[in-house]
């Protein structure tokens, strides 16, 4: 009987890496820091070879991370993804487990090594032929592989492939669609109406119609001068201009322009219209969203390249998707920011098992009273609503399907940065070890009774909004559209506190740690003239100071631009509220 123990982030590997975090939500205070418990999947480096790593392998027991069940690591059973494969000295000796509690699993594992090596054995002595009475082991089942990956074979790719390796992909945009010109006539009382949210209207017994109560101002109207109803959609980000002012000087400088008509239009609108980019029509028919400005790639099951027999069916997908589980695949793709460009492209990476990034969700599509098709999605950042509405849904009278009601045309390209155009050319499967699960959004979307072909979906983040707080790594990937996103304390006072308290780390895990820490969304004239801390007004002996007491620091930054905010419209219940917020998630992350 063996005894193991489970990992904490910063256990170190056997060949000189670190493991780089852990279930923020389940951790251990060693010396005064809080350690989070390691699942498979979590970030390790290695200390012969550049770039990031994955834990493989757990001790049996699970905890479930975006609707994946993970294992938890342990130190007899994990090893990382790095090349030397090597294995993990633990450090917290006081939680630990026994090998016999999972011996189910040590036995499945000792029996699939066998199988392994007896396979191994034969191909290499040319044994195995009609007469051997070994059998082949059938290749693990996934949803999408490379063609140049052979029949049989279902592992990842080893080094870079074009997007057409794989499968033909559309790309989709949510627009809002322009409401119709009010007419300045009396309206009549059978007036149609094109949007299910409009204002209603009432007749007086002159004849007249009653005036539309003034709608609230919610705290991005006082901010930015854009007129958004509390209870409709989420607000949409100005134009960068509109941030160096106040609210009076922002409607003023935007009043009349197609920008901001276009945003304004756009928050009118709870669904948003697909728009078609690139590549083949998934489907002919409407996709709605409830998002605006979200950019989808789709991939459809029917249109998947690699032999048939190496992929699931889609009766498996079907079966998985009822019980809401995950499906293997050797792809899986993410909308990033061009650092160079600052456009949103598309990235694809290889997913063997050994990342812990090779499980996509399954969900089922659920059908209305109304004929149309609707998903809610579960990830963290922005509920995403998708809807599609078949061509014999009832009361569609559009024989494409395109017809849901409102007869308004359709928006143009607004001017929102790095969301408007986004860069769909030349889309490319890497070998970089993929993102963390929470950064993407990719789900198998299938139909009850499989009435249409399966389709995989992969959505960009949506744009951030002004005061929202956040770990600063969170942000990746969402637009900024005229706001930073200010870090409190300064990242170079947290690595500095990072140094003192880790002095064996290397630069690149202080840098990694040095994301996790508390963000505010502010515009960024704000940021660039007044933060304490922002270009060269952060000194050593500033930061020096701050990484010393970083809470204080939190409150020094904050009240610097308290006046500012004030100015614009904030109020002070809504600046300690964002305040109290980044205490919390910086508490949480250890920094005090």
């Amino acid at each position: 009987m063996a005894t193991g123990y489970f990992l904490y982030h910063l256990d170190k590997t056997r060949c000189g890496g670190r493991i780089l975090s852990g279930a923020s939500d389940t951790d251990y205070e060693i010396g005064g820091i809080v350690r989070q418990q390691v699942r498979e999947g979590d970030p390790v480096t290695c200390g012969k070879h550049e770039g990031l790593f994955r834990v493989c392998g757990g001790m049996g027991d699970t905890y479930e991370v975006g609707g994946v069940l993970k294992e938890w690591a342990g130190s007899l059973d994990s090893y990382s993804s790095c090349p030397c494969r090597a294995r993990f000295v633990p450090t917290v000796f006081s939680h630990y487990y026994e090998s016999d509690c999972n011996a189910g699993r040590v036995a499945e594992r000792e029996r699939e090594a066998k199988q392994a090596e007896a396979s191994a054995a034969l191909v290499g002595s040319g044994a195995q032929g009609e007469g051997s009475d070994s059998v082949k082991l059938a290749p693990v089942p996934v949803f999408a592989k490379s063609c140049l990956r052979g029949a049989g074979c279902t592992d990842a790719g080893t080094e870079d492939e074009p997007q057409a390796n794989f499968a033909a992909m559309s790309i989709y945009q949510s627009l809002p669609a322009s409401p119709p010109p009010e007419s300045s006539s009396t309206a009549t009382s059978n007036e149609p109406e094109q949007h299910a949210q409009a204002a209603k209207k009432t007749k007086t017994t002159s004849g007249l119609i009653d005036a539309v109560p003034e709608r609230k101002k919610s705290l991005f109207d006082k901010v930015t001068g854009f007129f958004f109803g509390e209870a409709e959609a989420m607000p949409l980000p100005p134009p960068p201009v509109v941030m160096g002012g106040s609210a009076e000087a922002g409607m003023a400088a935007t009043a009349g322009g197609a920008t901001a008509k276009a945003n304004q239009d756009a928050a009118k609108a709870l669904m948003y219209q697909m728009k078609h980019l690139s590549g083949p029509a998934v489907w002919e028919n409407r996709f709605e969203l409830n998002l605006p400005f979200v950019v989808m790639g789709a991939v459809l099951h029917s249109m998947l390249k690699g032999e048939k027999s190496d992929l699931l069916t889609a009766e498996k997908l079907l079966a998985v998707a009822q019980s809401g589980g995950t499906v293997p695949t050797r792809v899986r793709y993410n909308w990033v920011e061009d650092p160079e460009t600052g456009r949103l492209k598309a990235v694809g990476y290889h997913t063997s098992p050994e990342s812990g990034r090779d499980q996509v969700k399954v969900r089922l599509m659920e059908k209305r009273f109304d004929g149309k098709y609707r998903f809610w999605g579960d990830g963290l950042v922005g509920k995403v609503q998708i809807t599609w509405t078949p061509a014999d849904a009832p009361g569609n009278t559009d024989a494409s399907g395109w017809n849901t009601g409102n007869q308004s045309p359709q928006a143009g390209t607004v001017a929102i940065p790095g969301l408007e155009h986004p860069d769909i050319q030349s889309v490319t499967i890497t070998t970089t070890p993929p993102p963390e699960e929470k950064d993407f959004r990719d789900y198998i979307l299938v139909f009850p009774g499989n009435v249409h072909p399966p389709i995989y979906i992969y959505l960009s983040k949506p744009p951030v909004e002004l005061l929202e707080v956040d770990l600063y790594s969170n942000f990746t990937g969402r637009a900024r559209n005229g706001t930073h996103a200010d870090h409190m304390p300064s990242a170079a006072a947290v690595r500095a506190y990072l140094r003192r308290e880790f002095p064996d780390a290397k630069p690149a895990e202080i840098d990694r740690m040095a994301k996790d820490v508390a963000s505010i969304i502010i515009p960024a004239d704000i940021h660039q003239k007044l933060s304490a801390t922002y270009g060269g007004r952060n000194s050593p002996t500033q930061i020096q100071q701050d990484s010393r007491d970083l809470r204080a620091a939190v409150e020094r930054d904050i009240e610097t631009i308290r006046t500012e905010l004030k100015q614009r419209g904030v109020t002070d219940s809504q600046i300690d509220e964002a305040k109290a917020k980044m205490h919390q998630l910086n508490q949480e992350q250890g920094l005090y």
